[in-house]
């Protein structure tokens, strides 16, 4: 019994430090914001219920990296767009 406490403790503590995979980092990234809402009364933004999802699961690491990943994104976008209207003028 207690090592199955043991066991759960550690999977515990490994779920905190996951890392983002590759796949989730770029959703974050190319998707910075939630703009796909297609009921306004109903969540459909997938990185804001992932973000919960980390939060539910206690993926610390994960919450930090999607956090980062998404200012990284707005940065990317907002430089094309500082990029095209000085390319335009």
């Amino acid at each position: 019994m207690s090592q199955n406490k043991n066991q759960e403790q550690e999977n515990a503590e490994k779920r905190k430090n996951i890392p983002l995979s590759n796949a989730e980092a770029l959703s974050f990234f190319f998707i910075p914001i939630g703009f796909a809402k297609i009921n306004r009364w109903k969540n459909t933004d997938f990185n804001e219920s992932e973000i919960e999802r980390f939060k539910k699961f206690g993926f610390e690491r994960k919450i930090k990296q999607a956090s980062e990943m998404r200012i990284f994104g707005m940065i990317f976008y907002i430089s094309i767009a500082i990029i095209l209207a000085y390319l335009i003028k």
